[in-house]
C-alpha cells in the first residue's frame, strides 16, 4: 500500500494510544472549550462533527486549534454522512465530492489531521465498479486539497452494513492507487458486517492487513447488529468486546487514535482511558 506522506511520524520508542469522544463534550459552550472538558477529563482526543453540514466560526477554528496544540489535544473531524461517491447521479457524486472538500476545509482550519468518510453505497453496481468511482473520486479530491494546501489525510472508515462500500480490502485497494489516504477502522462496524463475530485473532488479521499505517484511527462503540449488518450504536460493552480489542491494539505497540462513539461518547471514553492505562500499569 502506498503510504501518505502527510502522516505524523510514528515515535519508534513508545506506543501511545489517544481516546476521546466524537463530538464536542456536553456542556461546552465553544470548540475551545470543548477542547479544554476533554483535556479536563483525562482525554487527549477529539474528534470533530461535520456530519450534518460544515459549518464553523473560523476565528473560534483557529482559537480551538491553538488549544489542542497547547493541551496536546488531537483532532479528528467526521465529514457529512451523505457522501455517496458511487451515485449514479453525476451530479450527486460532484457534489459528494465537494462535501468532502469542505470537511477537509474545515479540518485545515481547526487543525485536524483527519477527515474520516463514509465513502459510497453499492447501489446497482458490483464492489469492483463501486471501489473504481471511489477511486476515481478520491483521486480528484487530493489533487484540489493539494491545490488549496489542505493538509488533512482522508480517512476511509469501515462500514457496518452490508449494502455500504467500505470493507478492508476496498479501502486498501484505494490506498493502493491514491496517497493521503488511510483507513479508518470502526470495530462495532467490523463486528456487525461479520460474517463471524471479532475475536482476538481476527482482530489482530486485520491489525495485520494495515501494518503500513503508521498513525491508525480507529472507532469503538457498542453495537446492535442483524444479518444485514449495523443497526445502531449502543453504550461501551454492548454486542462487542471493546477491552479485547484495545488490548490487541495494545499490544502491537501502535500509534492510534480511539475514537468512541457509544451513545455516551464522554463517560465511555473515560472508560477506555482507564482500561488502558490498567492494562499497561
Amino acid at each position: 500500500m502506498r503510504r501518505s506522506k502527510l502522516f505524523t511520524p510514528k515515535d519508534i520508542w513508545r506506543s501511545m494510544i489517544r481516546t476521546g469522544p466524537a463530538g464536542y463534550p456536553e456542556g461546552a459552550r465553544s470548540p475551545t472549550d470543548g477542547v479544554r472538558l476533554v483535556r479536563q477529563a483525562g482525554l487527549d482526543a477529539l474528534e470533530l462533527q461535520f456530519v450534518r453540514n460544515v459549518q464553523y466560526n473560523p476565528e473560534r477554528a483557529e482559537e480551538a486549534r491553538r488549544t489542542a496544540r497547547e493541551l496536546d489535544v488531537a483532532l479528528s473531524a467526521h465529514a457529512p454522512y451523505y457522501v455517496n461517491l458511487n451515485s449514479p447521479s453525476d451530479l450527486t457524486r460532484e457534489k459528494s465530492e465537494e462535501w468532502v472538500l469542505k470537511a477537509l476545509r474545515g479540518a485545515e482550519a481547526f487543525g485536524a489531521w483527519i477527515v474520516v468518510v463514509h465513502a459510497a453505497t453499492y447501489g446497482e453496481t458490483g464492489a469492483d465498479r463501486a471501489t473504481a468511482r471511489v477511486i476515481e473520486s478520491i483521486r480528484s479530491i487530493r489533487k484540489k486539497a493539494r491545490d488549496e494546501s489542505l493538509h488533512a489525510v482522508i480517512g476511509l472508515e469501515t462500514m457496518g452494513k452490508k449494502a455500504v462500500w467500505g470493507t478492508v480490502p476496498e479501502i486498501l485497494a484505494v490506498m493502493e492507487d491514491v496517497e493521503g489516504v488511510t483507513p479508518v477502522l470502526d470495530f462495532a462496524h467490523l463486528q456487525a458486517r461479520g460474517p463471524d463475530q471479532l475475536d482476538v485473532d481476527k482482530v489482530r488479521s486485520v491489525l495485520d492487513r494495515v501494518s503500513g499505517v503508521e498513525r491508525l484511527h480507529c472507532h469503538i462503540s457498542g453495537i446492535e447488529y442483524t444479518a444485514a449488518g449495523e443497526r445502531k450504536h449502543l453504550r461501551l460493552g454492548g454486542g462487542l468486546d471493546f477491552r479485547m480489542v484495545l488490548s490487541a491494539l495494545q499490544g502491537r505497540g501502535l500509534e492510534a487514535t480511539v475514537i468512541c462513539e457509544s451513545t455516551a461518547p464522554m463517560e465511555d471514553a473515560q472508560l477506555m482511558r482507564r482500561f488502558l492505562d490498567t492494562d499497561t500499569a
